[in-house]
């Protein structure tokens, strides 16, 4: 009987271990550097290597791209190729001196076809004819984002010893990125017919057609850097972007990690927009100011836990709301996201 028991216990043991291991256990992944991210909450998942510095190629563009998006006004305007961004070495879409093209078709040959020479002349133009000043507006932005570890010395990502990232930072850009509609539809294309050129686009980065929910975003390749990628894929509302950098089977890599992550996590909603939190000691209502999401696995969830902090009362910029505290979401003992208490 006491042999009995003790095989039944072993054998529950045993089942918990499995579970876990395969909660746990992510497919080997081969890159020198990489993470695993939330796309909505900016959880981090898995690292390896994150916050190692190194030359990043040509997911440099994401920075060129989304920053062109909301540099200029016009994107169906036609501009003028400037004689030094054309031959420029590497991946182009070989535009020829004093050609006009749309910027709709330069941000799509930057990012599809990682035309160097697109990249030049949007960051040309962008810049108001000073590249150095777009470069600058780059790093400006990164430092805006975060991304604290990234130097850009160049629009396109040609090697340079100063220019460098890290798989963090380039998730934190590509988070950024992708929550601009006019990006994620770039992205996300297979095939561009240009308007202002006789030509089409296909996209390189096959994840956007290889694997069945990727939703984007870049490869990159130069001797020094590797094959480098950046990739995203959605299903049933959870998002998921890794960041390989280094990664010979980039590809397959970032596949497995997605099978893997569909598999044992999923976005839960964990607060909403005006939802009701408690009253302050005058008795008015307190609410959510903003929503939150976050992919977590099913044992995860059970480990959250909301904290409500009342402040002294004081006038937001809105009139009608006053910021009244903020509270804090933890999974366990680690903070998972602060945000803003108000009263209507």
């Amino acid at each position: 009987m006491i042999f009995n028991r003790i095989i039944s216990l072993l054998i529950i043991i045993l089942i918990f271990a499995c579970q876990f291991t395969q909660i746990e256990a992510m497919p080997g992944v081969s890159a020198q550097a990489y993470i695993v991210i939330d796309a909505k909450s900016g959880r981090i998942i898995k690292s390896h290597n994150a916050n190692t510095k190194l030359p990043i190629a040509s997911t440099t563009k994401i920075m060129t791209v989304i920053l062109a998006i909301e540099t200029i006004e016009n994107l169906n305007q036609k501009i003028e190729v400037p004689p030094e961004c054309s031959g420029i070495e590497g991946s182009s879409i070989y535009l020829k001196p004093k050609q006009k093209v749309s910027v709709i078709d330069l941000l799509y040959g930057t990012m599809l076809r990682s035309g160097n020479d697109a990249a030049a002349t949007l960051a040309k133009f962008a810049g108001r004819n000073d590249p150095e000043g777009f470069i600058s507006m780059m790093n400006e932005k990164a430092k805006e984002l975060g991304a604290r570890n990234t130097n850009f010395e160049n629009a396109s990502g040609l090697h340079n010893d100063n220019h460098y990232s890290t798989a963090y930072d380039l998730a934190l850009i590509s988070a950024y990125a992708m929550k601009n509609e006019i990006f994620r539809k770039i992205a996300a294309t297979e095939k561009y017919k240009t308007e202002s050129m006789n030509n089409v686009f296909y996209n390189k980065n096959k994840v956007v057609y290889q694997y069945k929910y990727g939703t984007g975003i870049k490869i990159g390749y130069t001797k020094a850097a590797g094959r480098c990628l950046v990739a995203s894929a959605e299903k049933d509302g959870t998002e998921i972007i890794a960041v390989l950098l280094n990664d010979n089977s980039w590809f397959n890599d970032s596949y497995q990690i997605f099978d893997w992550a569909f598999e044992n996590y999923k976005t839960y909603s964990i607060v909403e927009k005006g939802q009701f939190v408690k009253y302050t000691p005058e008795k008015n209502p307190v609410f959510i100011d903003d929503s939150f999401r976050c992919a977590l696995t099913d044992k995860e969830i059970q480990q959250i836990r909301f904290e409500a902090i009342i402040e002294p009362e004081h006038m937001s910029s809105d009139s009608e709301t006053k910021i009244c505290g903020s509270y804090n979401i933890f999974l366990g003992k680690n903070r998972l996201h602060t945000g803003t208490l108000i009263m209507k």
